[in-house]
């Protein structure tokens, strides 16, 4: 009997797993099914029958694992917040902190800032899922600053729109530059960010 007649949704849990770690390492571009298929412990055959290919496995990952990491690294924690930049400063932080204490050889980073570049501006479908969850990152951080304008915890003057997007950037930005030049520029990085998280206080 196969494996996947045994626990076909453990199978296409491991595969999941698997398939994540190789997009994390290499882009979606270069993952290679082979290795997944071999990482998985699985046939060809049992990745095939639980999806249609790479670009669908690649897609079902997205939408089964970046919406809950997204929820819990940023939409959670801002949705209630009566202070968006004390909240976005402690994301930060967490993530610098989740980037210095893993080991060089297995920080892969954040899918959810390091995938970004590695899906093909023709690849309609990824770029899509990609596009609705940068959204609803974007939109979770002006809704938490314009928020914190009404509570004044936020400078009334700001356009929470233009500063979510910088925010993002600081998450992915800090990612890339971790993951490119070593965790070395971690904590200058932080330093920097939470400098101009503070000059959206009000004067």
């Amino acid at each position: 009997m196969s494996l996947r007649k045994k626990n076909p949704t453990a199978t296409r849990a491991r595969i999941l797993l698997s398939a994540g770690e190789e997009f994390r390492r290499f882009g979606f571009q270069a993952a290679r099914l082979n290795a997944i298929v071999e990482n998985s412990g699985i046939t060809k055959g049992s990745l095939f029958h639980h999806f249609a290919g790479k670009d669908d496995l690649a897609q079902q990952w997205m939408k089964e694992t970046l919406p809950p990491l997204l929820d819990e690294q940023w939409l959670s924690p801002l949705r209630d917040a009566t202070d968006p930049i004390q909240t976005i400063k402690g994301i930060l932080r967490e993530q610098s902190r989740v980037v210095e204490s893993t080991a060089a050889s297995e920080f892969f980073g954040n899918p959810l800032a390091i995938l970004i570049p590695s899906i093909a501006p023709s690849d309609d479908t990824l770029h899509q899922t990609m596009h609705d969850l940068q959204q609803q990152w974007h939109r979770s951080i002006s809704e938490a600053l314009l928020r914190g304008q009404q509570n004044r915890m936020v400078h009334p003057a700001i356009q929470p729109a233009d500063e979510a997007h910088l925010i993002m950037s600081l998450s992915i930005g800090l990612e890339l530059h971790a993951k490119s030049s070593g965790y070395s520029v971690v904590s200058g990085f932080l330093r920097s960010a939470i400098a101009y998280l503070d000059t959206l206080r009000p004067a």
